[in-house]
């Protein structure tokens, strides 16, 4: 199976509103000897996604288009075709809806069409099957979800049918059903006790879940099959920080980047393991060292600013988000981290124009509304700093900033027993609030002024 699958040959690129018919194709080319590659199967659970596409983009020899109303407007679909036709794989366009020609791009019109909407199905997949390389032996156990009902990928347990249950198990843990993810995985462990893959994945279905000492459990049996998988020590790392156990798990992460030099997602997890440590020099250089591999993953930039703020330099840090930006320009994290460092800054307008994309974007964004509630503070608007600390507690009730900042505001607006009321509440889920210096980390703009009304709420 390689290091988690076997290699594949052929990428499927399709709009989440296709995603029945791409699972449905993955299932039947898997089935007849074709090695697909579809993001809900192939993407181990514990991986960065966007890394993980475009590995799988440079293996791949073959790009199946899946050409729909859905897909010709999929900002993700048009990245990846235009990516693989940089890299001259052939791009085979699937047309799984009949538009009109003009509305397909240009790019993708040819001779190589394989045509899906208004013909038979097992017609349509004959004339695909003929075009795609067929790199191993037709085995209807290798489906992970077979469409034909009569198909058992379960009925010889085998390591090709244990494959197919842990990608079942992918695409399960990814649709957020740990309940599935963690059935079919045991599935697997059972028909392939020998293979470490289910071991790994169920780990992390079990981190997911919280239960981060059973996921450990998972790990180290994973390690007495095969010493040899990078994404082991990686997704046991990650567990290791869970546990704010930072320093077996920078041993893990090197110990994975021992295995595989180039792999940014470790470089990415060490990088959070410095920033535990309040190490932020050596996490910027991790971070660094991820975007050197890979540098069209949003989430390193946005995570290296994160590290250069960290330092104070909130200039870097802003580059480094409008980076992330460039390639995911809704990249709520960025944003609302660039409106920190334009407070940070002082440049005030720019900050409140951030914090409010934010809330259009995700109106439940408790930070985001902290941020605007201390920036109405500052200018004097009182009922709208009142209305944005509120919404903050309803949102997050055990935030200790929401009920500092409504009662910063009740205060200013002379409500001094709901002033102090909240401010107890602040001190109660966060000590830090007792005293005028501890709770100047927590203060970005007019830091001064803010403190006195704290010195006051104190007194």
């Amino acid at each position: 199976m390689g290091e988690y699958r076997d290699g594949p040959t052929t990428f499927i690129s399709y709009a989440r509103a296709d995603e029945a018919f791409a699972r449905r194709l993955y299932n039947d080319l898997a089935a007849s000897g074709v090695e697909p590659w579809l993001d809900r199967y192939d993407i181990p659970p514990g991986a960065i996604w966007d890394a993980e596409i475009q590995r799988a983009l440079n293996a791949c020899s073959h790009v199946l288009v899946v050409v729909s109303g859905a897909s010709v407007g999929s900002n993700n679909v048009h990245a990846e075709w235009n990516y693989a036709e940089t890299l001259g794989k052939t791009l085979i366009p699937l047309i799984a809806e009949q538009l009109p020609p003009e509305q397909i791009p240009y790019r993708l019109h040819g001779p190589n069409w394989v045509v899906f909407a208004g013909v038979e199905y097992e017609h349509a997949l004959d004339a695909l099957r003929e075009t795609l390389p067929l790199t191993v032996e037709a085995n209807p156990a290798a489906a992970p979800n077979p469409h034909n009902p009569g198909a058992d990928a379960r009925a010889e347990p085998d390591p090709v049918a244990a494959a197919a249950a842990w990608k079942r198990g992918n695409a399960a843990f990814h649709a957020g059903d740990m309940s599935g993810a963690m059935r079919a995985y045991s599935e697997s462990i059972e028909m392939a006790p020998d293979r470490p893959e289910a071991l790994i994945h169920r780990g992390m279905a079990l981190y997911e879940q919280g239960r981060y000492h059973d996921a450990l459990e998972d790990f180290n049996r994973a390690q007495t099959l095969d010493t040899t998988i990078p994404l082991l020590f990686n997704n046991r790392g990650v567990t290791y920080l869970a546990l704010k156990q930072p320093a077996q798990a920078l041993a893990d992460f090197e110990e994975a980047l021992v295995l595989k030099p180039d792999y940014a997602n470790a470089y990415y997890n060490r990088a959070a393991a410095y920033m535990a440590l309040g190490r932020y020099t050596l996490a910027t250089d991790s971070y660094t060292r991820a975007i050197e591999i890979n540098d069209r993953v949003a989430l390193f930039y946005n995570s290296r600013g994160l590290s250069y703020a960290a330092r104070d330099e909130h200039e870097r840090a802003i580059e480094d988000y409008e980076r992330a930006l460039a390639l995911d320009g809704d990249y709520v994290q960025a944003i609302g981290n660039r409106a920190n460092a334009y407070a940070n800054l002082g440049r005030i307008d720019e900050a409140l124009a951030d914090y409010d994309r934010v809330i259009a974007l995700d109106p439940e964004h408790y930070l985001a509304y902290a941020g605007r509630s201390e920036i109405h503070w500052c200018r004097g608007d009182y009922s709208r700093a009142t209305l944005d600390a509120s919404t903050v507690i309803g949102l997050q009730p055990e935030f200790h900033g929401g009920y500092a900042l409504r009662a910063l505001a009740y205060q200013r607006r002379g409500k001094l027993d709901e002033a102090r009321q909240d401010y107890a509440r602040a001190i109660e889920l966060d000590p830090a609030w007792r005293s005028v210096e501890t709770a100047r980390a927590y203060l970005t703009i007019c830091r001064d002024d803010a403190l006195r009304a704290v010195e006051a709420l104190l007194d």
